[in-house]
């Protein structure tokens, strides 16, 4: 359901000038951004973490005790679905924006650009500076390296780095 009510853009203001800076200390501030993002997002099952620094877009879902990692990004139109239990470490960048690439001697101009919703499922941990493209799903308890570029899905249970990420091995059991 879209927001589009004078309240939505009174809370989005207030995010934006106060709600996003507050120290991650200050008294209140995660259960203020939590309510904030209710407001804002598509879908945000409280209590979860959102930590300084996160321009919350319209498209994101968020399940129960989910985390968003300080300074992190949300780029494009399509859907950003965060399961239950989700780790992020700071500055991850999710792009679910991209634009084709025309055949030699076409313009960029004429082609419009494709939107793909990314979804992240149940206890995924994400490192620092992570970025995910268009169209990708990260598997339950998979666990992605610090600074990985995922270009494709994850299975779950994977543990996953490098620049495009590769699967490194498989959680162990406990």
């Amino acid at each position: 359901m879209r927001k589009t009510s004078l309240t939505f853009w009174g809370v989005r203001c207030f995010y934006m000038l106060i709600g996003q800076r507050l120290h991650l200390r200050a008294p209140g501030a995660l259960r203020l951004r939590g309510w904030c993002a209710r407001k804002i997002c598509e879908d945000v099952q409280l209590p979860v973490t959102i930590n300084p620094g996160v321009w919350l877009p319209r498209t994101l879902r968020m399940g129960r005790y989910a985390g968003i990692g300080q300074g992190t990004l949300f780029l494009g139109l399509g859907t950003v679905s965060l399961g239950p239990h989700v780790t992020m470490g700071p500055e991850c960048l999710f792009i679910t924006g991209d634009h084709p690439v025309p055949r030699a001697g076409g313009n960029f101009r004429d082609h419009a650009s494709v939107h793909q919703d990314i979804v992240v499922e149940e206890d995924v941990f994400l490192g620092a500076r992570v970025t995910i493209l268009p169209g990708v799903t990260i598997g339950r308890g998979a666990a992605v390296g610090a600074g990985s570029v995922v270009t494709k899905d994850v299975p779950p249970e994977a543990v996953v780095a490098g620049n495009p990420a590769r699967v490194i091995r498989a959680r162990e059991q406990a």
